[in-house]
């Protein structure tokens, strides 16, 4: 009797374990779709941002890689506009605590978990195309070049908050900044160098997040899936 009872508790102890266990899964796997569909978002936006940053920059290419004695510096910055970059950073708390409370084993079956794991290797890569790749080109090269080739009205073009100034606007709007000879060949030489690197960075960047986008989708129909089972 002593022994049936022992044994009945220990069933009934790895039962309640059991379900709770369940029940937590239930609770992670609710947490990763948040996170999933928060990177899809920010993906859809980087998506589109950089197919216009993209068309924009191949016109000026398409404009410097004019043989021209001049270049109308003053219209070049204006059309180009703020220079910015925005950062992708990776939501995946869900994932990183599931890993290191070693709860992936309650979650879904091999196949889900590799699943898990190829979202989170393609993910990532996608933040360090945008991190080590874009951001650092961007910040290293492209922005000096641009301060180190544009005048003091033109580098106004580059900082949105002038673009909300009226005072600013207008300066930039009465600009008359036309290079001719050596000046305009520099100018033209430098800045489609550094705006010909910048394009193939938003590229790669862009394909990268193309990538990223699909695993995510994949992602959350996999998890609501196995939502539907829990």
């Amino acid at each position: 009797m002593l022994f049936l009872a022992v044994f009945a508790g220990f069933l009934a102890e790895n039962q309640r374990e059991h379900i709770v266990e369940k029940k937590r899964a239930h609770q992670f796997l609710e947490s990763m779709l948040v996170d999933v569909r928060t990177n899809i978002k920010n993906l859809d936006s980087l998506i589109v941002e950089d197919d216009i940053y993209i068309k924009n920059y191949d016109s000026l290419m398409n404009w410097l890689l004019q043989d021209s004695a001049t270049t109308d510096r003053a219209a070049f910055a204006r059309k180009m506009g703020a220079v910015w970059m925005r950062n992708f950073l990776v939501r995946k708390e869900t994932y990183e605590q599931m890993k290191s409370s070693g709860s992936l084993r309650y979650v879904g079956n091999i196949e889900f978990l590799k699943s898990m794991m190829d979202y989170d290797r393609i993910t990532n890569f996608a933040q360090y195309r945008n991190q080590e790749f874009e951001k650092k080109y961007y910040q290293e090269l492209f922005i000096p070049t641009l301060y180190k080739s544009y005048d003091l009205t033109c580098q106004i073009n580059l900082d949105t908050s002038n673009h909300s100034n009226p005072a600013m606007m207008e300066k930039i709007a009465h600009h008359h900044d036309v290079l001719t000879g050596n000046d305009a060949a520099t100018f033209r030489h430098d800045i489609g160098a550094a705006l010909m690197l910048r394009v193939e960075r938003l590229r790669r960047s862009r394909d990268a997040f193309i990538d990223a986008k699909s695993a995510c989708i994949e992602m959350e129909e996999l998890i609501n899936k196995q939502l539907d089972k829990h």
